[in-house]
């Protein structure tokens, strides 16, 4: 008998286990519950806040861009010069047309032209995308089905479902007023519910389904119908009700530790699947524990423990869910109303607390700030001839040998006049980068040895170690810069250039809105290939020992510093002063030289706006390397010993905030979210105190720049 039994189904929920469930989902539900509320008030602060920031920042670009022209035009038209009154500059992300009219009138003005840029008005409406390409199956241990995922895209939209086919028949159910007959859904793989989950089924299905959908977005009365839009993860909620939910619902994941990802379509949804995974969590040990060991009685009582635990998390969420939603939406108004007159204090409050975060921070600084001055006095004078030494040398010849070449490809459009120069620019960067490095390893050898008597702090002492591999760094970092992208958005232009010196003026707006989006896709584009060099890079620092890995972080960091301002700033200042130039051009005509003399005019001086930006950003950078490596390395370190002295300044801080404001904010979290950066922004003080002996040595440097082969 008890043979047989072994093999039959049974229930594995008895009375102890169905209290265990019980609890577990009125525990879950009580964590959500004060998580929602909590969150509602964080969010509505948080996006309360932000709105107040931008428009604190929206008020210092104004001032500053009026500042900036009015300086101008008193250079331009004496300083007794009438400053005409200046428009405000329009917001980001404004309207073709209104950034038209705006820098017509600049340029009327006798302002420097500028080429209206913005988000440009769509042509036409965006373009509905629906994938369905894959199917994973689900619950495979207790209850295994298919879900098949579905990738929908509307303009900058993105979203991804997965769908069981019970819900497609639903939908097409509801849909089947404004469908043709052609659109027909596959039929369901068994009449009595038995599911077929091979391989060669789903994957027909799959096909099959995919048609459908494909049948279904052409047809323009089910793209508007709710029950579809939702279908498909296109509906439009309420902002602030999406961002709430989705901080509860991450903060009670955390709570709960439940980890991985949940798909899911609406608050209760995701709640019944958080909620069920916590209770499977509390129970599934009694529940294996009491299941037959044979194979098919063993999933039914799963499959039947399953659906007990669901019935409870299903009873429980609704009206769990609609509680909590009702008793936010009665406080946000509240909420919002009292932060209108407070924000200020707010933001000020906070203010306050990262001035005496940074003092107390300070003060616990102090004991460590002279071998830090040592530190980095020693090393500015030691490191940085060496590095700025062999990139003057690279500036020096390419103005000898590579320059030329390249101004004439930009006049003429000549490609191969470009890679000629490009290549005569790539020998250079070899033996620079062989120099760099021999140069650095020299002087290494020896400044180790020498800081190391300076600095008494055992902190300090063992940060040395890694010093030792910044020439390999270095050259890595060089690496990525490769002069063939900087060539490949000039030859990306050449075409347009051609285009516009043919045009004679007219249509120029178009050709240019034309060129800058196919520019930026190619920054985009090689921008890519050189973030895989920066991954490669820090993998190769992490191979070279295990005491690397700050170093690592640092490089890293800076690597993504070169691309953003030596790679993208300087093109991105090469094609956008070549619009300005040739859109003024356009506009002005009292200029009697020829139109395309006027266009390689615009050219070459874009060609020169980039290579001053180049200059600049290639010496920020290099001060950045010298500082960021140095400081990154012991960084960490610091912060770990002054965190705990600054920790107990937020108890004190809380207690001189207004109780109005307690009520509504947690103070001491965002408080304590400040204390990293301010630390950080300190320390690079610190490191700035050195910014007059860095000047001295890269004038010398550059000034010396004669390297011996």
């Amino acid at each position: 008998m008890d043979f047989i039994h072994k093999f039959i189904p049974k229930n594995p929920i008895n009375a102890s286990t169905q209290s265990k469930i019980t609890e577990s989902v009125k525990h879950a539900v009580t964590v959500f519950a004060k998580n929602y509320a909590l969150q509602t008030q964080l969010v509505i602060v948080g996006n309360k806040e932000s709105e107040y920031r931008l428009k604190e920042e929206r008020k210092a670009q104004v001032d500053k861009d009026r500042n900036y022209k009015t300086r101008y035009y008193k250079r331009i038209h004496g300083e007794d010069a009438q400053v005409p009154d200046i428009p405000e500059i329009p917001v980001r992300g404004t309207s073709l047309e209104i950034m038209t009219d705006y820098c017509t009138n600049i340029l009327n003005l006798g302002f420097k032209p500028l080429f209206p840029r913005g988000k440009m008005e769509p042509l036409k409406p965006p373009e509905l995308r629906i994938d369905l390409d894959r199917y994973v199956i689900r619950d495979s241990e207790y209850d295994p089905y298919a879900a098949y995922v579905i990738k929908t895209s509307m303009g900058p939209k993105v979203v991804e479902k997965e769908r069981r086919f019970k819900e497609f028949e639903k939908l097409h159910k509801t849909l089947k007023k404004l469908l043709n007959k052609d659109c027909v859904l596959p039929p369901a793989s068994s009449k009595i519910g038995i599911r077929n989950l091979t391989d060669d089924f789903l994957n027909e299905r799959v096909k099959l389904l995919n048609e459908y959908l494909q049948q279904l977005k052409n047809i323009e009365a089910v793209v508007n119908d709710e029950a579809f839009t939702k279908f498909v993860g296109l509906y439009e909620e309420d902002p602030l009700d999406v961002q709430i939910f989705e901080a509860a619902f991450r903060a009670t994941k955390y709570d709960l530790w439940v980890w991985g990802d949940i798909k899911y379509d609406d608050p209760t949804n995701a709640m019944s699947k958080l909620i069920t995974r916590e209770v499977w969590k509390s129970v599934s040990h009694d529940v294996y524990a009491a299941v037959p060991t044979a194979e098919a009685p063993r999933r039914a009582s799963l499959k039947l423990a399953y659906k007990v635990i669901s019935a409870a998390v299903d009873a429980a969420v609704p009206p769990a869910w609609n509680a909590a939603y009702e008793a936010s939406k009665k406080v946000r108004g509240t909420i919002q109303s009292a932060l209108d007159k407070v924000i200020g204090t707010i933001i000020e409050k906070k203010n306050d607390f990262n001035n005496q975060i940074k003092n107390k921070m300070m003060t616990a600084f102090e004991p460590i700030k002279d071998g830090i001055g040592k530190l980095f006095s020693a090393a500015v004078h030691k490191i940085v001839p060496p590095i700025i030494g062999p990139f003057a040398f690279l500036y020096k010849t390419y103005a000898e040998k590579a320059e030329p070449l390249i101004i004439e490809a930009l006049k003429i459009c000549d490609k191969d006049r470009m890679k000629e120069g490009t290549n005569v620019l790539n020998k250079i960067h070899q033996d620079m980068m062989q120099k760099l490095n021999d140069k650095v390893d020299e002087q290494l050898k020896t400044i180790c040895e020498e800081l190391n008597g300076l600095v008494s702090l055992r902190l300090l002492q063992d940060c040395f170690n890694p010093m030792k591999a910044i020439g390999k760094i270095i050259g890595d970092f060089v690496r990525i810069i490769n002069p063939e992208n900087f060539s490949e958005v000039a030859i990306e232009m050449f075409e347009y250039k051609t285009q516009l010196s043919k045009c004679n003026g007219q249509g120029v707006d178009k050709i240019l809105v034309e060129m800058e989006r196919n520019v930026y896709w190619r920054m985009d584009w090689n921008s890519w290939h050189m973030d895989n060099a920066r991954y490669d890079l820090r993998y190769h620092i992490y191979r070279l020992g295990l005491d690397l890995d700050a170093i690592a972080d640092v490089c890293f960091d800076l690597g993504k510093k070169l691309i953003k301002q030596v790679y993208r700033k300087t093109m991105k200042k090469f094609y956008r002063k070549f619009s300005d130039y040739v859109w003024g051009f356009s506009m002005k005509n009292e200029d009697d030289k020829p139109w395309h003399e006027k266009v390689n005019d615009a050219m070459i001086y874009a060609y020169k706006a980039a290579k001053h930006k180049f200059n600049k950003e290639c010496g920020n950078i290099v001060k950045r390397c010298v500082c960021d490596i140095l400081g990154g390395v012991i960084i960490n370190k610091v912060i770990e010993m002054i965190i705990k002295t600054v920790g107990e300044l937020i108890k004190t801080l809380t207690s001189v905030i207004p109780e109005a404001i307690k009520e509504m904010i947690d103070l001491e979290s965002m408080a304590k979210n400040d204390i990293e950066e301010v630390l950080r922004s300190t320390f690079e003080g610190a490191v700035y105190e050195q910014n007059d002996a860095f000047v001295e040595e890269l004038n010398k440097a550059i000034e010396n720049c004669q390297l011996q082969d």
